[in-house]
């Protein structure tokens, strides 16, 4: 058998065909980076806020935008990935395209913006995403994994104590957590 080393190629977030896969989407260790911790920071005059340094990085290393869009669910906002974002989307379009479900998730996908950070890695956050998530001077990113949230930061709190108290009266949701496969196997 001859073998040949051709590297894998992909079609990045430019559509620039690149070499090496993955590359950047993945720790070292093959893992995912996740958006992880909570940070608080305020709003200037401006309606700027700096978007938290580690999720910036994320993004950078994915050489993605930043989206963002209103939650269906809560009164926050959610951050993603393009990424996230065409997975959602395909998820969607897997949808029944007429149905009252497929109709309600699409409002994610009505909602989002793009925003690239400044130099200083602020965004402005557009009047009507501030009101649906309530926020006023101060926004609380936390981060959720393959996503984060914007919140009010007394929401959040809210939220938290809520979930906890739940978790502690027997409310626990079941979490399987299943064996990760290293990043390329099979390939």
């Amino acid at each position: 058998m001859i073998s040949h080393n051709i590297p894998r190629c992909h079609f990045g977030s430019s559509g620039a065909v690149t070499k090496g896969g993955d590359r950047g989407k993945h720790r070292k260790d093959g893992a995912v980076e996740l958006f992880t911790s909570t940070y608080e920071n305020k709003i200037d005059r401006k309606g700027r806020v700096s978007v938290p340094a580690k999720f910036r990085t994320i993004l950078e290393h994915r050489n993605e935008p930043l989206i963002l869009t209103r939650s269906l669910t809560h009164a926050c906002l959610e951050g993603m990935s393009s990424e996230r974002m065409n997975q959602i989307a395909d998820a969607i379009d897997g949808m029944d395209a007429f149905s009252e479900d497929a109709e309600m998730l699409q409002m994610i996908i009505a909602s989002a913006q793009e925003m690239r950070p400044d130099s200083e890695g602020r965004i402005v956050l557009p009047e009507e995403f501030l009101s649906h998530a309530n926020i006023d001077e101060t926004v609380l990113f936390a981060g959720i994994g393959r996503s984060f949230q914007l919140w009010d930061p007394a929401s959040f709190k809210a939220r938290e104590t809520k979930s906890r108290s739940a978790a502690r009266d027997g409310q626990m949701p079941k979490l399987i957590l299943k064996p990760r496969t290293p990043s390329g196997a099979g390939q």
